[in-house]
């Protein structure tokens, strides 16, 4: 009578047998599909980390003040102030006549009505957007992107109207210059 170890003892030394008798299968490794997985990954990480949270194109004509500040422009909605024109979200919405003030049609007291009108608008949707993912409360923080010859009384104006529009919190985008 066999025992439970011989019986194991022979399956094993029929297995080893049997695989003595095949061929030996050639195993190639597919690199391409690993490079486009990595390739894909440093991508991604590229692209997230090195990125500002905010994308200031200048419009036309427009010339930004040099400054030696240091510090880097923070996330906000920018509002976009040239010669000619204000510009919120894309959108031209005020124009300014050839001593760059505000149209007075669109200036009542100081508030900028159009102006107003799209921020007030941008300020629910980025509270109700806040409020619903759950996060912290809306910071209302507007970049000011002024041009270098901008009147004092048009930056007063439009401060005056993102002030009420429920913006709090203002940056001024520069460029930086060495020194």
């Amino acid at each position: 009578m066999t025992t439970p170890d011989q019986l194991f003892l022979a399956k094993k030394a029929a297995k080893k047998a049997a695989r003595r008798d095949k061929v030996e299968e050639v195993g190639d490794l597919n690199i391409t599909s690993l490079m486009d997985i990595v390739s894909i990954i440093v991508i991604y990480l590229l692209k997230s980390y090195a990125t500002d949270p905010v994308i200031i194109m200048p419009t036309a004509g427009q010339k930004i003040p040099l400054s030696h500040a240091d510090a880097p422009i923070t996330d906000g909605v920018p509002v976009y102030i040239s010669s000619r024109a204000i510009t919120f979200n894309n959108k031209k919405l005020v124009t300014l006549d050839d001593d760059g003030n505000v149209d007075p049609a669109a200036l009542k007291g100081h508030l900028i009505g159009p102006l107003f009108d799209a921020m007030a608008e941008e300020a629910d949707k980025a509270k109700a957007m806040k409020a619903a993912q759950g996060e912290e409360p809306w910071n209302g923080r507007l970049i000011l992107v002024g041009d270098q010859r901008l009147k004092f009384s048009t930056l007063v104006n439009v401060m005056f109207t993102a002030g009420r529009a429920e913006f709090t919190e203002f940056a001024f985008c520069v460029i930086q210059t060495g020194g």
